[in-house]
Formats: structure tokens, C-alpha cells, sequence
């Protein structure tokens, strides 16, 4: 069954849930109507993303008492304000806030009929997939004791099960990846020309929606058997694409194999292959690059419907750092040509700013982000929630480093999570961005981060902590290349003299 179809029938759903055996999480639903039409078939959809939902459903409470709470991997707050009989939007805000206070696990608010809180309304999620007239079914609360039709009760289990609940569970996707022939537009440029290449009204809502999650910080980037020459002829001529030559960080248009351009481009973006999705139309190609163990989307008559609907994709909140993504990894080509210069020389000619902050609290949503999303250059994967950060630097210390050079502005790239116990300086954690890998500098923010972090808590000796990861192989090498007394999960890092000469330092 394509799970992403806009048709799917609720019998077949519900016996493909009974066979979901993925890895298990548990969902705290607080509702005052029926989630168990959601419930029964949400599984057939989490099963995509190789998770299994145990369901803790209240009692139908309209006073969201949270008498049955447990500990739980997310929690649902499912409302009819139909309940009540005035505006209940502060009701509902101070609910979440009493949630909030008691569960560190995210916390999803869906809230059916009129409410000021948009972004919690459940039409509006399901507004761009469902006719608006097929939402509410008044006569199927007699059945399901829920107004929501059939049809939307399908819906919007699958948008739980595909789209939101896997974002808020694990790692946002990076980057995506695109064929171009009969897949970004109908024909094959070298055998039909330019002008005769046609846009389907497929194809313009897939451009469409790639170009919103290049908005939202998603790296694009072309991987097409085609020539490069011919490529970028056609982005120049063909301007009814909502598509722009500028919105691709990276281009491979040859020969080559897909496989080749793809572990090209994901090198290039310094990532990891499980961070990427790949989109053609070729079930072949599909098939070909699947060793990589990238994510794929086989690009049809519904492609921009099956993107709205991907797992990953949905970016549960938006940094300063996602707008700066794209030109920050385009900006790396040039730097990648200074690569052969010693350290002083990259450092001057590339004018390399890195400005160090200690508890800045206008950073921790990105602190967070960063916490989260890091795999291979991080110690110790805290995993902090947004809540836990700000606990966090309440009681101890987070320093950020931003940094910056002549290209472009890198935003914030690394964390550091520091404590004192007796007369020690401990380092719970600490991650730096992919992005901000390869460019000399891993050595010099461990050092002056440490540096600053001992006049903060005014020590002397610095114990980090780490663990050996599935992904974190790039911070084991960097810290078995110091100078330092490693031993099974911590290590003391001695003091070394550094050459900061040619950075430029702010703290």
C-alpha cells in the first residue's frame, strides 16, 4: 500500500498497524472527544518511520485534568471546543503551560472548530489536503463520538502518523536531493529541448514546495544525468519555473551514476546519508542508490502531495541558522580552494570571526536545535529539550560560538555544556556543526572555550565527558588526536599553548 495516496481505506490501514513490530514510543493523549478512530490506524503510518505508538487516552475530560499522566515519549492534547460555550483560548494556553510544567516530552495541540490559536487548529492542518466541507460529520458523533467525518479522521491520521509525529521524535532532514527529467517537469531536456519541456500542475506544486522548504532552511541540489551546460540553459530560459538555478546549493549534472553525484553532493554538504531525501521518477534509480541508505521518494502524479507529507520534513521551529544553511555551504566551495594555505593564511584571507558566548539566553532555542540534531561531532549526546537547556544555564553554563568570515555568516556552530563540581571544570557535552567542519578550527574553540570556561567557574582542570556513538566517529579522531589523558568516558585535557593568530577572537 502507498501510504502517501490520497485515497486509503481505513480496514486495510488497521491491519496494517496490527503488524507494525518498529521501535516502540508512548503517546499521553488528552482529549475530551474519540482519538481512538486515530489511534486504531496511526500505527500504519508510524511504521514508515520504523516507530510504534503505545496510546495512554484519558478519560474524556473537558477540564484536561491530566489525572492518568505518565512519563511519555510525546504528549496529545485532542479538544472539541464545541465543549464549551465561550472563548476558551486561555484556557487552552494555560493548559499546555501546566503540561509544559510537568512533562519534558513535546507536546502537540490539536484543537477542532474556532479558535485564534491557528497554529492548533485542526482544520488548518488539514485544509491543504482535505476539502474543508468534508472536515466535521455532526451525525458521526452518535458513532465515533467525535464530529470529525471519516475522511478526515483517515487524514489526519496520516499527517500525525507520516508528517508531525516523526518530526518531533527524530532529526529533521537537511537536505534534498532531485532528479530533474519527468521529475521536476515533464520531458527529457536533452531529447525534447528546452521549450518543449512541459509543467504539469504536479510539477508546479512540487516546485512549489521545494522551494518553501529552501525557505525553510533545506539545502536543495540536482543530481541529473544530463549536462551541466544544457542545466543551466534551461534554469536561464525557462522562467515559469518557480525554480531558480540560485535555490541549488549544489549541481551534478554528467554521466556519472547516481549513486556517485549523490555521495558527491553529501560529502560536499558534510553530512550524513540518513539526514538526506532523494526524489526521480526512475524506480531504478530508486532501487540503485538504496546501499547509501538515504531516504527516497519515487516522484509521481502525486510527488508534491507525497512531499507535503514526509517524514522529517517539518521543521517544529525556525532559526536565524536555517536562513544562513544555503549560503553558508555554497560559500564552502571557495573555501575548499584557500584549503592548501597554512592555518595563519586561511584564517586572514578568509577574515574568520568567532565570538564567544557564555549563557546567552536569546540563543537556547538554537542551543537546542543544535543539541539535537548534531551526530558526528558531538561528546556526549545530552539531547537537551528547549526546557532543559534553559534549566540548564539557570544552574551552570552554555557557551556558544558564532562564527563568520568574509563569505558568509555561519551563524551559531557550537555548543559547549559546562559545570563546576569541587574545584573542576566538567564538560557535560559539547557539538559543533557539521558545516563548520574542515575549516581548521576544531582545535582552537576547544581551547579558548575551555580557556573562557575555566575564568567563568574560576578552575583549573577540565574533565570532558563522551561516549562512543553510531555517528560520532569525526569527535572521537579529533579527541584522540590531543593532547590527553583519555580514559573509558572521560578524559583530561591538559593545557596546550594554541596559535590563534589570524582569528579573529570576540568574547
Amino acid at each position: 500500500m502507498n501510504l502517501f495516496s490520497p485515497n486509503l481505506k481505513r480496514n486495510d490501514l488497521i491491519k496494517l498497524s496490527k503488524e507494525n513490530h518498529y521501535k516502540k514510543i508512548t503517546i499521553n493523549v488528552f482529549r475530551n472527544h474519540s482519538f481512538e478512530v486515530i489511534s486504531s490506524i496511526l500505527n500504519a503510518f508510524l511504521a514508515f518511520s520504523k516507530l510504534k505508538a503505545e496510546f495512554n487516552i484519558s478519560s474524556y475530560d473537558d477540564s484536561l485534568s491530566y489525572d492518568n499522566f505518565q512519563k511519555a515519549d510525546l504528549n496529545i492534547i485532542f479538544i472539541d471546543l464545541n465543549n464549551y460555550k465561550k472563548n476558551v483560548d486561555d484556557f487552552i494556553k494555560e493548559k499546555i503551560q501546566e503540561l509544559s510544567s510537568i512533562s519534558n516530552a513535546p507536546i502537540i495541540t490539536l484543537l477542532l472548530g474556532d479558535t485564534s490559536l491557528k497554529e492548533y487548529s485542526i482544520c488548518k492542518i488539514l485544509k491543504p489536503f482535505l476539502d474543508e466541507n468534508l472536515i466535521i460529520d455532526d451525525s458521526n458523533f452518535e458513532i465515533n463520538a467525535s464530529r470529525l467525518s471519516n475522511k478526515a479522521c483517515v487524514k489526519l491520521a496520516q499527517i500525525l502518523g507520516l508528517k508531525i509525529l516523526p518530526s518531533f521524535l527524530q532529526p529533521t532532514l537537511k537536505a534534498i536531493i532531485i532528479d530533474l527529467d519527468n521529475t521536476l517537469y515533464q520531458g527529457i531536456l536533452g531529447e525534447d529541448g528546452i521549450e518543449n519541456l512541459t509543467l504539469s500542475s504536479n510539477h508546479k506544486a512540487l516546485q512549489s514546495e521545494l522551494l518553501n522548504l529552501k525557505n525553510q532552511g533545506f539545502l536543495l541540489a540536482i543530481a541529473s544525468k544530463n549536462e551541466e551546460e544544457d542545466v543551466k540553459k534551461l534554469f536561464s530560459q525557462r522562467k515559469d519555473f518557480l525554480l531558480q538555478l540560485d535555490d541549488f546549493s549544489m549541481i551534478r549534472a554528467n554521466w556519472k551514476s547516481k549513486d556517485e553525484n549523490i555521495k558527491e553532493i553529501v560529502n560536499f554538504f558534510n553530512i550524513a546519508f540518513d539526514s538526506v531525501l532523494f526524489i526521480d521518477d526512475n524506480i531504478a534509480e530508486i532501487e540503485n542508490v538504496s546501499h547509501l541508505h538515504i531516504n527516497t521518494l519515487l516522484a509521481d502524479e502525486n510527488s508534491a502531495y507525497s512531499l507535503k507529507l514526509y517524514p522529517r520534513l517539518l521543521k517544529t521551529s525556525f532559526s536565524k541558522e536555517d536562513e544562513l544553511r544555503s549560503a553558508d555551504i555554497k560559500a564552502n566551495l571557495q573555501r575548499q580552494e584557500l584549503g592548501k594555505l597554512n592555518p595563519k593564511e586561511y584564517f586572514e584571507k578568509l577574515q574568520i570571526c568567532l565570538k564567544f558566548h557564555i549563557n546567552h539566553a536569546d540563543e537556547l532555542e538554537r542551543i537546542s536545535q543544535l543539541l539535537n540534531k548534531t551526530n558526528q561531532f558531538i561528546s556526549n549526546y545530552s539531547r537537551l529539550s528547549l526546557k532543559e537547556c534553559e534549566e540548564f544555564m539557570q544552574k551552570h553554563a552554555i557557551l556558544t560560538i558564532s562564527m563568520s568570515d568574509k563569505l558568509s555568516d555561519s551563524g551559531i556552530i557550537a555548543i559547549f555544556l559546562a559545570y563546576k563540581d569541587e574545584t573542576n571544570l566538567i564538560i557535560k557535552d559539547l557539538c559543533i556543526s557539521c558545516r563548520a567542519l574542515g575549516r581548521k578550527l576544531e582545535k582552537n574553540m576547544l581551547y579558548k572555550a575551555i580557556e573562557l570556561l575555566h575564568v567563568h567557574f574560576n578552575t583549573k582542570e577540565c574533565i570532558l565527558y563522551f561516549q562512543k556513538g553510531e555517528k560520532n566517529m569525526p569527535f572521537l579522531e579529533f579527541l584522540y588526536s590531543l593532547n590527553a589523558n583519555i580514559k573509558e568516558n572521560f578524559t583530561l585535557i591538559q593545557k596546550e599553548m594554541i596559535n590563534y593568530e589570524g582569528l579573529i577572537i570576540e568574547s
